[in-house]
């Protein structure tokens, strides 16, 4: 494996995990933690979190999509290199 390339079932198990994470954090229990009358900026707390979770599960998504699609080029390419070296098996 070269360096900078990331495990393809590594980022599968991530992106699979992504959705129950997201749905965790956005639960009432965790939501309610934040209920407290405090302003951030003149934003209540509760909505900065709602919105600052929803951020962060794009962003992660976004990532996550981008590198797995980069595996799984790299994983072709490598198919294609071992075909063109590895003589006919006919």
């Amino acid at each position: 494996m070269r360096r900078g390339t990331a495990d393809p079932q590594g980022m599968r198990d991530a992106a699979s995990l992504l959705p129950v994470a997201a749905a965790i954090l956005l639960l009432p229990p965790f939501i309610v933690v934040f209920a407290a009358p405090v302003l951030i900026a003149g934003i209540p707390l509760i909505v900065v979190y709602v919105f600052g979770v929803w951020a962060a599960i794009v962003l992660c998504a976004w990532l996550l999509a981008r590198n797995l699609a980069t595996v799984e080029i790299d994983a072709g390419m490598e198919e294609k290199a071992e075909a063109r070296s590895s003589p006919d098996r006919r």
